[in-house]
């Protein structure tokens, strides 16, 4: 036997021979999964990038100089395309103030001057009257008769919206109602909830008597059957009374803001219904139609040269020319007289369906 014959029992040879192979394993595990981290093609500078990544960074408040710049890898980040609001914006206004299916959009509007409570009470110029709330009553029976799903109301005062709210049970929507300026109320837009949605509300003021400012409604109905958006805005310009003297002054004021407040929900792409007690006939008409952009439910010219309606009265409806006016009624018939001493005025209104965003 050679001196260098392994002297080890059998069972010391098989214990190395083991461990052996255990570490000989575990190196062939160390190296697959390198080779899965650092593909066998990277470049001898990608793989010090790596090393130069994971190097903590000098604190910045070390006193020594600087030192030489690392040469470092930097890694990209994944390429993210920007968003363009431009056209999501244009799609989005589109679905949400415009026609989205392909349906036109029909509904009744009226304008209804519902004599104010304060005219038939107590120290009032209209003795004699039955009470606001009674004549209320009158004036929901008359919105019921007809089928009205939109009215612009002229002086409905607090006891009287109180008195249409208890008697239609929450199956219209009012603005501004009692919501904010007391008296807002005076000049409210009423709507059905089973035929609109409201969008958005404001007020803007116009001059009333003596030119002290009062706000009127601009009110953003979305149609439930349709999707379509459409604004109503309703007014009351002062009268010229004995009491109050000539308001023919404030009258042009007002109606010049009207106009303004149109021309700026066109420019925003939306129709516009416009209902009111202008306290003007053929002198409100040629105003709101003279640039074509309006049109009156009752007929008449649209445009330069005005030929206002053979039958008028101070209670109008104006439409955006894309409103299709029809079956127009102005009646002192019925109940009307006993809830007001004004007519009441309605119309058919239609608004053809657009085309599909795309097209």
């Amino acid at each position: 036997m050679s001196k260098h014959a392994d002297s080890r029992d059998p069972d010391e040879r098989t214990g190395a021979a083991i461990a052996t192979i255990a570490v000989v394993g575990i190196l062939g595990v160390v190296v697959s999964v390198l080779a899965i981290f650092h593909p066998q093609d990277r470049s001898p500078s990608d793989a010090a990038a790596d090393v130069a990544l994971t190097r903590p960074q000098a604190s910045a408040d070390r006193s020594s100089g600087p030192s030489a710049p690392e040469s470092q890898r930097v890694i990209r980040a994944p390429m993210i395309k920007p968003q363009k609001v431009g056209k999501v914006g244009r799609a989005l206004r589109h679905k949400t103030e415009k026609v989205v299916q392909q349906v036109p959009t029909q509904f009744r509007v009226s304008t209804f001057n519902v004599l104010g409570a304060s005219h038939t009470g107590a120290g009032g110029n209209k003795r004699g009257w039955a009470s606001a709330p009674t004549r209320m009553s009158y004036a929901v029976s008359v919105l019921r008769t007809y089928d009205v799903d939109v009215v612009g109301l002229q002086e409905f005062e607090e006891s009287q919206y109180r008195s249409f709210v208890g008697q239609t049970g929450g199956a219209w929507g009012v603005y501004p109602g009692l919501s904010g300026d007391p008296r807002a109320v005076r000049n409210s837009i009423a709507w059905r909830t089973d035929t609109w949605e409201l969008v958005s509300a404001s007020t803007i003021q116009i001059p009333y008597f003596h030119g002290s400012r009062v706000p009127i409604p601009s009110v953003r109905l979305r149609n439930l059957a349709s999707g379509q958006d459409v604004y109503f805005v309703n007014t009351h310009n002062p009268a010229t009374t004995g009491r109050w003297g000539n308001n023919e002054r404030w009258r042009d004021v007002a109606t010049a803001i009207e106009i303004n407040h149109i021309n700026d929900l066109h420019a925003a792409g939306f129709p516009v219904v416009m209902t009111g007690d202008f306290n003007e006939r053929d002198e409100a008409f040629c105003k709101m139609t003279a640039s074509g952009a309006m049109t009156a439910a009752n007929g008449g010219s649209v445009g330069p040269g005005c030929a206002p309606p053979p039958d008028m009265d101070v209670d109008w409806i104006f439409g955006s020319t894309g409103i299709v006016f029809s079956g127009f009624l102005s009646t002192k018939a019925g109940v009307v007289p006993r809830a007001t001493d004004h007519p009441f005025v309605m119309s058919d209104a239609m608004i053809p369906a657009l085309p599909e965003l795309g097209r």
